[in-house]
């Protein structure tokens, strides 16, 4: 897997991460930052919404159940304020329904947790690294891509 750090002049790509979980937070700020990507914490979704600098995000990972907001608002709330990026949704309790929904508000990949890091760094080349077709180190090289 590509990654911004292991190449240099690469985009670092900004990806928030919006949980109200302390633990998870750490957890994701330290393995995005480590695989190159620059991350931006926000233990609430009113504080994501509030900070003017997340409109020039790349990417989000939100989770479900926060306390003042859930995930598929937030997605809602964000877009109505002009973001554009692609969104990734972590639960705890991903049943059908919620799958629908989010993918109905526009979330490009649901995750549940506990999840391992492959999930959500896939996710991310996927959303960030392969946003254009022929973006892929796969494509590139004449291998299968990954599904950009």
């Amino acid at each position: 897997m590509s990654t911004s750090q292991s190449e240099p002049g690469k985009k670092r790509y900004k990806v928030l991460i919006t949980d109200d979980e302390a633990s998870i937070r750490r957890s994701l700020q330290f393995l995005l930052h480590a695989r190159g990507y620059e991350p931006l914490s926000y233990r609430s979704a009113s504080a994501l919404l509030a900070d003017p600098a997340s409109l020039s995000a790349d990417c989000m990972i939100a989770d479900y159940n926060m306390p003042d907001l859930d995930g598929v608002s937030l997605l809602g709330a964000f877009r109505a304020k002009g973001w554009s990026g692609p969104a990734i949704l972590i639960c705890a309790s991903c049943d059908r329904e919620l799958r629908l929904r989010a993918k109905a508000c526009g979330y490009a990949e649901v995750i549940q947790k506990p999840f391992i890091r492959t999930p959500v760094l896939e996710a991310l080349y996927r959303l960030c690294d392969c946003a254009e077709p022929g973006d892929c180190d796969e494509d590139r090289e004449g291998g299968t891509g990954c599904g950009c």
